[in-house]
């Protein structure tokens, strides 16, 4: 139970669309799941213009990162952004998949006849600034010409020693436990009360950090932060979704 709620990453997982009465909803709102999502999805592409694409082990760490983000906002996209969110997926998928069949070296990639295209058809398109424009206009989130310099990805120490590049800026204190419930409840499609996200909260703060927290999302909680995130949730008589 412990690692099932440890080891979900709310940026990979599928989720139910709502809205209209055919289950989607036809444009975005402020503060709505897709926008909640648009924003994670948002940070973690912004984040791979600052990447050293050289560096091979930061490659494989933030690509899959940005495209599970991005395909979990795609199940949530609306009627009128979709087929761009959709189109925008794939290109980063191929660009993913490419990589991998040249070792992540993104030199050797861009030497072949399959890459070239890939980086020229993606450099050219007018897809991710109509993406950006969608977000800005439905979701009040930054264009990326104007984008925080938060986003970009940091080397941020957490407990046991472990370094990991944050995937999501969660904050600290009460506001990075909040926002990690925030995820959580999207990524399981479920609600805590208000009771249940007191008590967790009561639970871990002061006990966890942002950093520890993004460890948790990344995949690679120590056996600490483990017990922290388990215990709180069985202290406060709440089943972990999975």
């Amino acid at each position: 139970m412990i690692k099932q709620l440890v080891l979900v990453s709310v940026l990979g997982l599928g989720f139910t669309a709502c809205g209209t009465s055919d289950g989607v909803a036809a444009t975005a709102a402020e503060g709505d799941a897709f926008c909640k999502l648009a924003q994670t999805a948002k940070d973690d592409n912004d984040a791979l213009d600052a990447l050293d694409f050289t560096d091979t082990a930061k490659v494989k760490l933030a690509l899959p990162a940005a495209i599970d983000s991005l395909s979990a906002t795609v199940s949530k996209a609306p009627a009128d952004i979709v087929d761009t969110a959709k189109e925008l997926l794939t290109m980063e998928e191929l660009i993913e998949t490419l990589l991998k069949k040249n070792d992540f070296d993104i030199l050797k990639m861009s030497k072949t006849d399959e890459g070239t295209k890939a980086l020229d058809a993606l450099d050219k398109s007018t897809i991710p600034d109509e993406f950006d424009t969608y977000l800005s206009d439905k979701c009040g989130i930054a264009p990326s010409d104007t984008t925080p310099s938060d986003t970009t990805p940091l080397d941020t120490t957490a407990s046991g020693d472990t370094t990991v590049d944050t995937i999501i800026d969660l904050g600290e204190g009460e506001a990075a436990i909040n926002k990690f419930l925030d995820f959580y409840e999207l990524g399981t499609s479920s609600t805590l009360t208000a009771d249940e996200r007191s008590c967790i909260v009561s639970n871990l703060v002061d006990k966890v950090t942002g950093a520890d927290l993004n460890q948790a999302i990344a995949g690679q909680a120590s056996e600490e932060l483990q017990q922290a995130l388990g215990l709180a949730f069985i202290n406060c008589n709440v089943t972990v979704q999975s």
